[in-house]
């Protein structure tokens, strides 16, 4: 599969089964590697939400289940409140970043995802973006000792939130960023969060390509509003985001991201749909 095209190869995110393996825990993470074989995946990526335990045992069972299926991990995915005002939960929030970074290196996952935080009444502009950067400064620190990348996200707002992310705005992603000019960060590019506030992603991605390790690719039926279209489907602009990336020679990898009301169906077409447009860019 991979010897087809450009980029690493394509990973999925399965936010259709977000309620059966993290809420509910009715869903173990096997049952998604199965699915993921067959729809043909190079790789996945793991929530650090849905797994059931952090020892070194079972994070190596997963490693022999990953291996089994012929499936690399792409991203190890978690979203640490860097911003919040209380030092003991932003500590907390690191230490389950260090960990999430542990097991990305045990996994040989390419990228642990982070986020800055969400975006706290009590916090000044000045403030949150100083949390920021100090909180993932010393997740790139760790990660960089264990060989494993850090890609930051301009997330919406992660669902076990209450705020919205401090940085979905594209000028206080930029900002943050400016300020991690010293240390190897990355991004992870999720192609639609920014047409929920009104932005455009072609125009962000232009100016943070040179970082990008790791592409969500998401789509929505309408701007400003959170409902997931099948990838390919929606408002994103494909064609331009992917031209943007092979412009630039990225060779990293692709992961769908779909979470609407179309089920495995629709995650199938979101991965077809990728797979063509990339093809076409």
């Amino acid at each position: 599969m991979q010897t087809k095209h450009s980029y690493r190869g394509l990973s999925a995110v399965p936010m259709i089964y977000f309620k059966a393996m993290v809420l509910e825990k009715t869903m173990d993470l096997s049952e998604w590697f199965d699915i993921a074989k067959e729809l043909e995946l190079d790789a996945t990526e793991i929530h650090d939400r849905s797994l059931r335990s952090r020892d070194d045992a079972y994070i190596d069972d997963i490693a022999q289940q990953l291996e089994h299926r012929g499936l690399k991990v792409s991203q190890v995915v978690g979203a640490a409140d860097l911003t919040n005002p209380n030092p003991d939960i932003r500590e907390s929030e690191l230490a389950t970043t260090f960990n999430n970074i542990d097991i990305a290196a045990r996994l040989g996952a390419t990228c642990v995802r982070i986020t800055a935080g969400q975006a706290h009444d009590a916090l000044s502009h000045e403030q949150g973006v100083k949390l920021a950067v100090e909180g993932i400064k010393r997740a790139v620190e760790y990660a960089t000792s264990k060989n494993v990348w850090v890609a930051y996200e301009n997330h919406y707002k992660d669902y076990f939130w209450e705020k919205p992310d401090f940085s979905q705005r594209s000028e206080v992603f930029l900002e943050i960023l400016s300020r991690l000019h010293d240390v190897p960060i990355k991004v992870n590019f999720d192609c639609s969060n920014q047409v929920m506030i009104g932005e455009d992603p072609v125009n962000l991605l232009r100016q943070v390509v040179d970082y990008v390790i790791h592409v969500h690719c998401s789509d929505r039926v309408a701007p400003n509003q959170y409902l997931h279209a099948v990838t390919g489907e929606g408002i994103v602009d494909y064609r331009s985001i992917f031209g943007i990336l092979k412009q630039h020679g990225y060779s990293s990898w692709l992961s769908v991201e779909y979470n609407g009301t179309e089920g495995l169906e629709g995650l199938q077409r979101s991965i077809n749909n990728v797979r063509r447009l990339w093809q076409e860019a």
